[in-house]
């Protein structure tokens, strides 16, 4: 084999798994519905059913909403790592969702994830 011909068949090998490399999406959708249902599986009845109107929001896409129903528990409770994982998630999603979409976005989501965010850190708000 000449060298031109190794050359030509290096540079579509080397096209080819860039083509590969870009095919894969970078930033793989994160779903908090499933964490945040079993964190707060344990707790009273009122914060369960805040998190299932969050997960039911998330869900039908109304993230203003899935954050302000989350809001009072943020405020009221001390939150395990757990808990503030599954709240760190969460604020990934509806960031990720502003990100692609960011007609969605409006001050009041902003302080919601802000606030999301802190409890998620274990900041107190």
């Amino acid at each position: 084999m000449n060298l031109p011909r190794i050359l030509y068949h290096l540079a579509v090998l080397a096209f080819t798994l860039c083509l590969l490399g870009c095919t894969r999406e970078k930033d793989p959708r994160v779903d908090a519905t499933r964490p945040l249902e079993q964190s707060f599986q344990a707790t009273e009845p009122e914060v369960r059913q805040a998190v299932v109107t969050v997960t039911t929001s998330l869900k039908a896409g109304n993230y203003t909403e899935a954050a302000r129903a989350l809001e009072p528990v943020l405020a009221r409770r001390k939150l395990t790592p757990q808990q503030k994982e599954a709240i760190g998630l969460l604020f990934q999603q509806i960031s990720q969702a502003v990100a692609a979409n960011p007609s969605l976005d409006s001050k009041e989501l902003y302080e919601l994830r802000r606030k999301m965010f802190r409890a998620a850190r274990g900041d107190s708000f």
